[in-house]
Formats: C-alpha cells, sequence, structure tokens
C-alpha cells in the first residue's frame, strides 16, 4: 500500500487542475463558465453555483475530519451539503472559485504531511476509513463536473 496516498493526491491535483485523461479539469471547465449562467436551474434545484458550493463543503467536511473533529458532518441532501446560493456578479463567483482553489489547496498541503498509515485509520465520528473517503473526492469532482458541463451547454 506504499504510495497510494501519493498516488490519491495526484488524482485528486490532476481532476481539480491538470490534464486529465478524459478531457477538462474542474477549474478548466469553471474558469470557462460566464458568471451570468451559474445561477440557472435548468434541470430542477441545482445551479453550477449550487455545485461548486457542493463540492467545497464535502472538501470542507474531508478537512474538519483531518483535523480530528468528531462532530463535523454534512446531513446527505440537508442544507449543509446543498445549500442555496446564488451569484449575483463576476466578482461573487471568482471569490467561490477562489474558495475552491482554497479548499483543495488545503487538503492537499494536509494530506503531504500524512503518510499511506492515513488510509487505514477510522474517519472520526465515522465508521468508514480514511482510504475510501479520500479516493472519492476526487470521484465526487468528476460526477458533478459532468453535471456542471451539461448545465453549461444550455
Amino acid at each position: 500500500m506504499e504510495n497510494q496516498l501519493k498516488y490519491i493526491m495526484a488524482n485528486l491535483s490532476e481532476s481539480f487542475d491538470g490534464r486529465p485523461w478524459y478531457g477538462i479539469s474542474v477549474m478548466e471547465k469553471l474558469d470557462s463558465i460566464d458568471w451570468l449562467k451559474i445561477n440557472a436551474k435548468t434541470y430542477g434545484s441545482k445551479s453550477i453555483a449550487v455545485l461548486v458550493r457542493h463540492i467545497i463543503n464535502w472538501r470542507i467536511f474531508c478537512l474538519k475530519k483531518l483535523e480530528g473533529d468528531m462532530e463535523y458532518d454534512i446531513e446527505i441532501d440537508g442544507q449543509n451539503d446543498w445549500p442555496e446560493v446564488h451569484i449575483d456578479n463576476q466578482q461573487e463567483w471568482e471569490e467561490l472559485k477562489a474558495e475552491l482553489r482554497h479548499t483543495q489547496e488545503k487538503l492537499l498541503r494536509k494530506l503531504s504531511e500524512q503518510t499511506d498509515d492515513l488510509l487505514l485509520e477510522k474517519v472520526p465520528g465515522k465508521s468508514y476509513s480514511f482510504g475510501p473517503m479520500l479516493n472519492g473526492i476526487a470521484q465526487h469532482d468528476i460526477y458533478h463536473l459532468g453535471q456542471i458541463a451539461m448545465l453549461k451547454a444550455i
């Protein structure tokens, strides 16, 4: 299992702002979207802005758990999972993307301080270990990247 954490970190970086095999990274896609399109709710209650906030919230969840926070949680489909977001101008859109970048950088920094042993440790307050959770973050990003791409295309 040696170097698994480095592999996870590489996946997180590649999907976020690298050159992933499947095409466009999260940030490349987000940077290509005009702020005037990010509030549209074409497919129900999820806009691009809401999806970006959701991605940020799950990075915050990971960070809190890496800090040992037993109590912090996200209620699936609750307010802190899918909060309402409305962006009123280009500056607010840039600030939301900057917050996403900040949580990505903080997550990678925290992970760089760890070893592969972390992957077997139980997530504080949860029944699963860090390995599946951290592997899932890049998958989660890619899943929502597809939704963002569809919303942008409309």
